[in-house]
């Protein structure tokens, strides 16, 4: 979930945002470590379908940590910076 970034929003707004966002992710993580437990437990090898669907949904996962990390970091650099400014002010 990538919100445009049309108008310029407070500081708490882009943190309550990332927060959603991230429960939303920590969500999908979960279901994630819940099916790769039930893997584990299956004797049967999984058919091409399910592995190919674990694979895209790992990559998923990884490009979706590395855009909250992306994202964290702007948040972060920005409260730093209206911080410094409102010490300079």
């Amino acid at each position: 979930m990538n919100r445009p970034k049309t108008q310029e929003t407070s500081f708490a707004t882009d943190l309550l945002h990332f927060y959603d966002e991230f429960v939303e992710f920590h969500d999908y993580c979960a279901f994630l470590c819940d099916a790769f437990a039930c893997l584990a437990t299956e004797e049967d090898y999984l058919d091409a379908s399910t592995a190919m669907g674990v694979s895209r949904f790992s990559h998923w996962v990884k490009r979706r940590t590395h855009m909250l990390k992306q994202e964290l970091k702007q948040i972060q650099e920005r409260a730093y910076t209206e911080e410094n400014s409102a010490k300079s002010s």
